[in-house]
C-alpha cells in the first residue's frame, strides 16, 4: 500500500510540474561580433553565428534554484543554444546563459544524476553575477576558478554532496591548464573550496538555531485545518526527524509536510518528485533545501544520511 500511494502521489506531481508546454522553437542570429565575453564550460571554441531558443522548463526551474540560494534576483536570460556545452555571454548588450541541451543530458547521465549539468549552470551564472562578463578581457584562469568556486558554494547550499558537485568537472575536463582555463585538479579545488565555505556557513548558522532546528515559517490557513489542529481525514503520511525526535510531523493528502506545535499548524515543505537519480520523491522547502525519500521510507539528506522516517499514518 504505501509503494502504491507514493506512485499515485508521483504521478499527480508530475502532472503539475509539467503542465507548461515548451515554447515553439524560434531562432535568431547573433550579430557577428560579440560584445564583450564569451566562455565556454571547458574552454571550447564558440561560434560566432550562435543560434538562440527557448529555455526547457526544467533549465529555467534550476535557475531560479541558484539563485534562490544566493538571494539575487537574474541580471541575465537563459536559453538553449548551438554552444559546445554551456556560456555565459553578452550577445547585443544583453546578457545571457547559453546551454547546449544534448551536451546537459549526456553529462547528466554519464555522471549518473542532475547535479552535473546543475553545477555547469551554477559556473555560468557565476560569471556574471561576478562581473567577468564586463571585463572585455574573455575568460582567464583566475576568473574561471572563482566562477568553479561559486558553484561549489551553490551546490552545497542545494545540498549536494562534495563529489556531486565535483561530477561535471571531474568527466570531461582537461588535466592539462591552458592560457583561458585552469587545469582540472585546479578546478576541483576551487569548488570543493566554494562547497566548504557553504557548508561552514550552513554549521554556523545551525548553531544559532532552536534545539528543534526546524524553521517554522507560516502559519497552514486552508481547508486542511480542523479549528487550531489537522483532521486525522487529511494526514497521509507521519514523518520523524532524528533533530526533533519529539515533534510532530505529517505529509497531507495534498502533499504538504506540516508541523503540529502548541495547537497550531506550521507548513514546513513540500512532496515532490526527486531532482536526484535513485529517489522517487523528495521534501522541499521554500528556500530550496531537499531532503530525499527512499523507496523503504527513510528520509535522506544530499549526502546520503538519513535524517528521518516516512510512515503511512498510524503504521508507526
Amino acid at each position: 500500500m504505501f509503494k502504491s500511494f507514493f506512485i499515485t502521489l508521483q504521478n499527480n506531481f508530475r502532472r503539475c510540474f509539467y503542465l507548461s508546454a515548451l515554447l515553439t522553437i524560434a531562432s535568431i542570429n547573433a550579430q557577428k561580433k560579440h560584445d564583450h565575453f564569451m566562455c565556454s564550460y571547458y574552454g571550447e571554441p564558440i561560434e560566432e553565428n550562435i543560434k538562440l531558443l527557448p529555455a526547457d522548463v526544467d533549465a529555467e526551474r534550476v535557475i531560479q534554484q541558484i539563485l534562490s540560494v544566493v538571494g539575487l534576483r537574474p541580471n541575465f536570460e537563459i536559453r538553449a543554444a548551438n554552444v559546445p556545452n554551456a556560456a555565459a555571454v553578452i550577445l547585443n548588450n544583453k546578457r545571457y546563459i547559453l546551454y547546449n541541451r544534448d551536451f546537459i543530458s549526456a553529462i547528466n547521465s554519464v555522471s549518473g544524476n542532475d547535479w552535473a549539468g546543475i553545477s555547469i549552470l551554477a559556473h555560468e551564472i557565476g560569471h556574471h553575477l561576478n562581473g567577468h562578463t564586463l571585463t572585455g578581457e574573455g575568460s582567464r584562469p583566475d576568473l574561471e576558478l572563482e566562477a568553479d568556486e561559486f558553484s561549489g558554494f551553490v551546490l552545497s547550499k542545494l545540498e549536494a554532496s562534495l563529489s556531486d558537485a565535483q561530477a561535471a568537472m571531474n568527466v570531461a575536463a582537461s588535466q592539462k591548464g591552458s592560457h583561458t582555463h585552469p587545469a582540472r585538479k585546479d578546478r576541483l579545488i576551487a569548488i570543493a573550496n566554494g562547497w566548504n565555505n557553504a557548508n561552514n556557513l550552513s554549521v554556523t548558522s545551525k548553531t544559532k538555531k532552536s534545539s528543534k532546528n526546524i524553521e517554522k515559517p507560516a502559519i497552514v490557513k486552508n481547508n486542511e485545518m480542523e479549528t487550531d489542529v489537522i483532521a486525522e481525514k487529511f494526514i497521509a503520511f507521519d514523518v520523524s526527524f532524528n533533530a526533533d525526535r519529539g515533534g510532530i510531523y505529517y505529509i497531507t493528502l495534498k502533499g504538504n509536510l506540516v508541523n503540529v506545535t502548541d495547537g497550531t499548524l506550521y507548513l514546513i515543505g513540500r512532496l515532490a518528485d526527486s531532482n536526484k537519480r535513485g529517489y522517487k520523491l523528495m521534501l522541499s522547502d521554500k528556500h530550496y533545501n531537499y531532503l530525499y525519500i527512499s523507496a523503504n521510507g527513510a528520509i535522506v539528506n544530499g549526502n546520503g544520511k538519513k535524517v528521518g522516517v516516512i510512515n503511512l499514518h498510524g503504521k508507526n
